[in-house]
């Protein structure tokens, strides 16, 4: 017992011994945990301390120790705590911690700080310091995309910020940064876009160069399935020659399946080159020979000949051809999805077309029986299919889901590839979109050249002054004043007088009146007392300026409201004065060079489908009166009282309209295509129209009051008795100008019906026309004279050149904007497969 009992103890002290071990790998522990910045987990290793050492005199030390390590560790831990807002979690742990250590004064102080509000605010939460982490996270992550130009993400990110934090205003920054950002990139774009837009108008003038490339044929829009694409692979694989005598028909499909993969060069794929071929074990006839010669066969002929002479057939499968006996009803059901357009319910067999509409409603006849159906019933996708002449043998269905255009069949393979090749067909033709451009292209170019002189010469006394030689008389010629001639009343050229008293001015002319009316100019004298002078214009035959070459009739009409328009002569370019004794002599050579081009451009474009009317119009609306009220004239005797009479102002009311029209001026366009059953043509039923306003013309003409004559009677002894009249005269007074104008339009019109390949430019019509006024004329004698005689004649000449042109463009695009066809193809950009090289590249003729 004795022995029993001391190993008893002997074990009790060895367990203590180890829970001392035990508590001091935990103290080490927390230790290392607490330098590593985990103080839960270091608070709990003390813990774990205090509870394993034994409460013993020996392990006392120990005890304290490890007491006051939890109790530091907990004032550390209390803070994080209520840093989060646990508030109450902290107290609880600093009243654990003084507990066990009782002195320890930080947790005292931190427990009385606690209730300090100034220190922790007592409105904190754990779940305001989680949002907290969660806004600088935020905020961190938002300012990031921004710096990296992710602007959509870095606004949302900022979003999710005052999601958590309403009123975060580094986030509303943010977004404010975000958005200068997006609004410099958007300015960049809208001088991207603006210069795209102008180069674009630049393009417009581009004449395209038709393509001599024969277009392809128009790809399904569908997609084949592995079916059909077997189908076609052998129909596209031509054997040279395929001899067999007395073969097996394992040996004949193998030679098939191996000589495929040689003669596939339409397989750019290497793994997909060659048909598979599959004969069912034991399906080939016992005995059957296969004895053949054939030359430039296809694949499917060859097999087709193959089966038959064996007296089988073939199936075509989504990955492989697979021979069959010729009995094998083939009654697998398979399910196929198909793309169809989303009036499919309202097709019929190819080339068939919607269906009819229905006929109108008569409103008069009597209301149908009741029961009598009034809608008409809508066929389904069986229906659709069974009159396209697809078979619907049992177990078979179709089903159209409208919201996602697809078909749904199920049927056997060969009736599923029938139904392939009619919604290939569907596909085809439609649902399409018709892009067309219309461009009017009009060039005008204006060429004046002109170059003329003008002389004045005055009389010139000979033979001591009996006789005189001078220039003549303008008759009919143009006229003639001192303001078309730069030597007039000059001060600086010395005066010269005749000898009459007082003296008359020869040289320079005087700004007097004479009998030509006005100033006088230089080289046409005032006639002196003794008969100096005479003479004046040598050149007043030759025409100059508008005198030579004439405006169009209606564009004078239109500025200055006279067919005729004004007439003035060529400005001046250089002049020679001078005298002869006492008479005056001047030279003005006049010309003119001017060149003026006006280019209108002008390019509507409207998108339509396939067989519907599209009208575009950009114009304004011009409101024109049409019809008038006549004027009002007063009636009677206007005169009214006084002595003379006829001091009374006439009032009358002027011409008012009284109906109105509307011109649209601009363009406008109105256009119905068809897209042809190849898929690459398009015909145009189109009408484009470009109105412009020229001006107004007067049709009405002013209307005066006629002129009157009167005598006044006076008594001139003051008497009852008239003593003498004096005569009255009163002229013609305008009453209204009964102006009624009437607009004149510029009209630029084609009305056709034209066929077009996708994507190309056809040229619709357009006007080629040219003016030429050519004046040449001379002074008679004068202007024959060798090189001198130049100075003596006037040539004028003017061409007016205008090209007019209009094109139409038109490509086909689906739904979502996108070319039908590539634009690079459809430029004509590369000769098709195939075809003989071109000497020069093909330059296309796109938009």
């Amino acid at each position: 017992m004795a022995q029993s009992a001391a190993g008893l103890a002997n074990r009790e002290i060895m367990r203590r011994y180890a829970r001392i071990e035990d508590a001091k790998t935990s103290i080490a522990r927390g230790d290392d945990l607490f330098r590593e910045g985990d103080y839960e987990g270091s608070l709990s290793s003390y813990k774990a301390a205090v509870t394993t050492i034994p409460n013993a005199p020996y392990t006392q030390e120990w005890m304290d120790f490890a007491k006051l390590k939890y109790a530091d560790c907990a004032v550390v831990v209390a803070k994080e705590r209520a840093k989060n807002g646990r508030y109450e979690e902290s107290r609880q742990l600093l009243n654990e911690a003084l507990a066990d250590f009782p002195d320890h004064k930080n947790a005292k102080v931190l427990l009385k700080q606690l209730d300090d509000p100034d220190r922790w605010p007592p409105a904190l939460t754990a779940q305001h310091v989680e949002n907290v982490g969660k806004v600088e996270k935020g905020l961190l992550l938002a300012n990031s995309s921004v710096e990296l130009g992710n602007y959509d993400d870095g606004i949302r990110q900022y979003q999710d910020v005052l999601r958590v934090d309403p009123y975060n205003s580094a986030a509303r920054r943010g977004m404010e940064q975000a958005e200068r950002k997006r609004m410099e990139y958007y300015k960049s774009a809208y001088d991207h876009t603006r210069a795209k837009m102008l180069a674009q108008v630049d393009q417009m003038w581009e004449d395209p160069v038709p393509t001599n490339v024969t277009p392809p044929a128009m790809q399904s829009s569908s997609g084949r399935s592995a079916g059909a694409y077997l189908t076609d692979k052998m129909d596209k694989i031509i054997f040279p020659t395929v001899q067999f005598q007395n073969a097996s028909v394992d040996e004949a499909i193998e030679y098939l399946r191996i000589k495929s993969k040689d003669l596939d060069t339409f397989e750019t794929d290497p793994t997909r080159k060659g048909v598979n071929i599959i004969l069912r074990a034991g399906d080939a006839p016992a005995g059957s020979q296969i004895s053949l010669d054939l030359k430039n066969v296809p694949m499917s002929e060859a097999l087709r000949y193959i089966t038959d002479l064996a007296q089988m057939k073939y199936k075509v499968e989504a990955y492989a051809v697979v021979v069959v006996p010729i009995s094998d009803n083939n009654t697998e059901m398979f399910t196929r999805t198909y793309r169809v357009p989303p009036d499919f319910l309202n097709q019929g067999a190819p080339g068939g077309g919607a269906a009819a509409p229905a006929a109108p409603v008569d409103p008069f006849a009597a209301a149908p029986a009741a029961g009598g159906g009034g809608l008409p019933t809508r066929a389904s996708a069986r229906d659709v299919l069974t009159g396209a002449g697809i078979t619907f043998p049992e177990g078979a269905s179709a089903s159209f889901t409208a919201a996602t255009s697809t078909l749904v069949v199920r049927n056997t393979q060969p009736n599923l590839d029938l139904v392939e090749a009619f919604v290939d067909e569907l596909n085809k033709n439609g649902p399409k979109q018709v892009v067309i451009t219309t461009k009017f292209v009009e060039v005008t170019q204006k060429n004046t050249e002109e170059l003329g002189f003008d002389w004045l010469l005055g009389g010139i006394g000979l033979q001591s002054q009996s006789l005189f030689v001078g220039g003549g008389g303008q008759g009919n010629g143009v006229p003639y004043n001192a303001g078309n001639y730069p030597f007039g009343n000059l001060a600086q050229i010395p005066a010269i007088f005749d000898g009459a008293v007082p003296p008359n001015q020869l040289f320079p002319a005087q700004p007097v009146t004479s009998a030509i009316g006005g100033p006088v100019p230089l080289g046409v004298p005032i006639r002196s007392a003794n008969g100096a002078g005479g003479g004046g214009p040598m050149t007043s035959g030759l025409r100059s300026g508008n005198f030579a070459v004439n405006n169009n009739s209606l564009d004078n009409l239109l500025t200055s409201g006279s067919a005729t328009g004004s007439n003035a002569v060529a400005p001046g370019i250089f002049s020679i004065a001078g005298i002869y004794g006492d008479s005056q002599v001047q030279m003005l050579m006049r010309g003119l060079s001017q060149k003026k081009g006006v280019d209108l451009m002008s390019a509507p474009s409207v998108t339509t489908k396939g067989g519907a009317r599209a009208t575009m119009e950009v114009t304004r609306e011009f409101i024109y009166p049409t019809e008038f009220d006549p004027p009002q004239l007063p009636q009677g005797n206007a005169g009214g009282g006084g002595l003379i009479g006829g001091g009374s102002t006439l009032i009358a009311t002027p011409t008012t309209p009284t109906a109105f029209e509307m011109r649209p001026t601009g363009v406008r366009l109105e256009a119905e295509p068809t897209v042809g059953p190849d898929g690459n043509t398009i015909e145009l039923n189109l009408s484009p129209e470009v109105v412009e306003f020229d001006g107004f013309v007067n049709y009405g003409s002013p209307i005066n009051s006629p002129s009157s004559f009167s005598f006044l009677p006076i008594n001139g002894l003051g008497g009852l008795g008239v003593t003498s009249y004096v005569p009255l005269s009163q002229p013609e007074r305008l009453i209204t100008p009964n102006i009624i104008n009437q607009p004149i339009f510029s009209v630029r019109k084609v009305t056709t019906g034209v066929t077009v390949w996708d994507g190309q430019t056809v040229a619709l019509g357009g006007l080629i026309r040219e003016d030429v006024q050519d004046v040449e004329d001379k002074v008679p004698l004068f202007g024959d004279i060798p090189v001198i005689g130049r100075l003596f004649r006037s040539e004028s000449e003017q061409h007016f050149k205008r090209n007019l042109m209009i094109f139409v463009t038109a490509y086909l695009i689906d739904p979502s904007g996108q070319r039908i066809k590539p634009s690079a193809e459809a430029s004509g950009a590369s000769a098709p497969a195939g075809g003989a090289g071109l000497l020069l590249p093909a330059v296309g003729g796109g938009m």
